[in-house]
């Protein structure tokens, strides 16, 4: 795209993400950016006619819009549904639903669509950072690559998962491991909740050989992820701590601003970073 022209953009899934980013849109954040459709459920058209941007509730509108790129922010099973759809229609698509991808079957289905429209598949970094690093270091070889995830316990109710492991999750005194064991499984049990164990997978040794170790901590107010990388060019470690969103303390406003960074990326033509 020419740096110059206008970045039609639909957003799949009015959520904590969707919303920031509408927002985020209208205000200006992202130069030369037009939002043009929003999709999702009810709950999530008041914003959109705030801001002025088309409403609707069938993801198929989307691919009936002159777009330039979808951000889906709404579930896996958008991602299933959609995604290929969307590529073949010749408009890039950024899902933040990473944890879709560790079904392989789609992941290569979504690139094939990509190549054979000449669109792009564009895996965010949601809200972690340094995997501009992995990518480097995979070029010389990676042995390693392992990230610890704590949250507070209220960030973990309501998923089936821990909810089997029959934890007081309001009443922890110390930091409690929920999950050991490669990312491929992690994704699966925290489907809609560690999707950044799908974007270090992706950049670096894939989801079998990642390993995540997620805890409960009721001494933290910030959700935190360190990531630590070994290989032929040396190693690495980066600490993130994340401010949740207040309404919805599975989010991060890391992530919500790594969508919108995104879009600036994917219409810049001037980039730093690997």
């Amino acid at each position: 795209m020419a740096p110059d022209s206008t970045l039609r953009v639909g957003v799949l899934g009015c959520g904590t993400i969707g919303a920031y980013v509408l927002a985020s849109l209208a205000s200006g954040k992202v130069q030369g950016a037009l939002p043009v459709i929003a999709c999702g459920r009810s709950r999530g058209r008041s914003i959109a006619d705030r801001l002025g941007v088309e409403w609707t509730s069938n993801p198929e509108d989307l691919l009936k819009r002159d777009l330039d790129v979808v951000l889906e922010c709404a579930s896996h099973d958008a991602v299933e549904t959609w995604g290929e759809s969307i590529l073949s229609c010749g408009i890039d698509l950024i899902p933040m639903s990473l944890g879709a991808l560790v079904d392989d079957g789609l992941l290569q289905r979504l690139q094939a669509a990509a190549r054979a429209a000449g669109s792009l598949l564009y895996v965010p970094s949601g809200g972690i950072g340094g995997l501009d690093a992995l990518q480097a270091a995979m070029v010389g070889g990676v042995d390693e690559v392992t990230m610890i995830s704590r949250k507070p316990p209220r960030a973990w109710k309501g998923i089936p998962y821990v909810d089997s492991m029959g934890l007081d999750l309001d009443n922890l005194t110390q930091p409690t491991l929920l999950f050991e064991g490669p990312a491929r499984d992690c994704v699966r049990k925290f489907p809609q909740n560690i999707n950044i164990a799908a974007a270090l997978s992706l950049a670096g040794v894939g989801f079998d050989r990642t390993i995540i170790r997620i805890l409960a901590d009721p001494t933290i107010t910030y959700n935190m992820h360190e990531i630590r990388c070994a290989g032929a060019t040396g190693q690495f470690q980066i600490l993130l701590q994340n401010v949740p969103d207040p309404e919805n303390p599975k989010t991060t406003y890391m992530a919500c601003a790594s969508a919108v960074a995104a879009l600036r990326r994917i219409r810049s033509s001037y980039r730093v970073g690997t």
